[in-house]
């Protein structure tokens, strides 16, 4: 479902952050990196993170607990020749057998139960080799402007749904079996939303898990408009290693 609506223009949050993404990476860009993506409904943040890397190659892994996503990437780097290898596996429970030198969360902790979180971190903390960074993307609050009378989960209903009947992918919107699904995507959006954690939490979270926090950077995101009613997002990037 995430594709669609990345295609559908319903998100553009990482076109939009990848030349922050790349200051921030690109002073640790060294040869033999071996980096990690954590989480990826699709081939889109691998094809930030070898631009941003790029003339360098690095060996890149993508961790994802779902298989769909990774069938996906596996095919478009077969396709393009690339060497990334997927791993079918939970990131709660990395266990520091293999290190990676950059970790990089594209809005991955947002997906993790508030309860989890801090295992998330320290998952993540004993998969980072010495002297890494861990790049972690994250919302850090949503609100609806505009017309109060209207809510977090029709707003974005009706956004996503215009948007998407504009696109070459119209023809879906059609489909009561995509109905389904896409109506199910909101409500797992809106709750979501309803849990992100704050920067001040992220920061602790990230703390208390032995990472240092290099610098948090701030995120504009395009506001989602229907019928008088505005999505507005807010969020940050925070850069961090661990001695």
């Amino acid at each position: 479902m995430w594709g669609a609506l990345r295609a559908a223009g319903v998100s553009n949050s990482l076109k939009a952050e990848e030349p922050l993404l790349a200051s921030l990476i690109s002073p640790f860009i060294r040869d033999d990196l071996r980096v990690m993506i954590g989480g990826s409904a699709d081939p889109g943040v691998l094809c930030a993170i070898g631009r941003i890397h790029a003339p360098k190659i690095p060996a890149i892994t993508v961790i994802d607990k779902c298989r769909a996503p990774l069938e996906l990437i596996a095919e478009f780097s077969t396709g393009k020749g690339l060497d990334c290898r997927t791993l079918n596996r939970d990131l709660l429970d990395l266990n520091g057998s293999e290190q990676w030198d950059h970790i990089v969360l594209h809005y991955t902790s947002d997906f993790v139960d508030p309860r989890m979180r801090e295992r998330l971190f320290q998952s993540l903390a004993r998969a980072l080799a010495p002297g890494g960074i861990l790049v972690c993307a994250s919302k850090t609050g949503t609100r609806v402007g505009g017309d109060r009378s209207a809510g977090l989960l029709s707003t974005f209903l009706g956004y996503s749904a215009r948007l998407l009947k504009e696109s070459p992918l119209a023809d879906l919107t059609e489909s009561p079996e995509f109905e389904k699904i896409w109506y199910a995507y909101a409500e797992g959006v809106t709750v979501r939303r309803l849990g992100l954690a704050t920067s001040e939490e992220t920061r602790e979270l990230l703390r208390s898990a032995g990472f240092r926090v290099l610098s948090e950077n701030g995120t504009a995101r395009r506001q989602r408009y229907f019928e008088g009613a505005a999505i507005i997002d807010s969020g940050s990037v925070i850069l961090a290693t661990r001695d």
